[in-house]
């Protein structure tokens, strides 16, 4: 199922203009020790660069691009909002077979946005009371 749940994160970017995912920050969930809570885990960061910004739009087009994957609104999205208007951050909770994801906007340099999903079901059997990051 992993597998399945990696292919939505990293099409849904893809198809929303992000930029690919930071290779190790994939590979921090991908390489973790089995029982641990990353091990339940599939982690996605694409970082904006000069000549691919990160903003909320495209922050909101992935998320677009999840729900079309049958990610469906766990909660109320949050963004939070400089006094000037803008939005500098966004935060989302997803759900679809038996998975949870996170899926996070920083206006941070040229923007960052993070997916992380877990297994509600392995994170139960390790008793992990927090997300896949420890």
């Amino acid at each position: 199922m992993k597998e399945v749940v990696r292919t939505d994160l990293d099409s849904s970017a893809a198809d929303a203009g992000a930029p690919a995912s930071v290779p190790e920050y994939a590979a921090m969930n991908e390489d973790a020790e089995a029982g641990s809570p990353r091990s339940c885990g599939v982690g996605f960061k694409g970082v904006g660069t000069q000549t691919t910004t990160v903003d909320v739009a495209r922050y909101d087009a992935v998320v677009r691009e999840l729900r079309e994957r049958d990610w469906r609104p766990a909660q109320e999205p949050e963004k939070r909002k400089a006094k000037s208007g803008a939005i500098y951050s966004a935060h989302e909770l997803l759900k679809q077979r038996g998975w949870t994801m996170v899926a996070e906007y920083m206006d941070q340099g040229d923007g960052v946005i993070t997916l992380l999903a877990y297994d509600d079901a392995c994170m139960k059997k390790i008793h992990a009371d927090a997300g896949p990051v420890g």
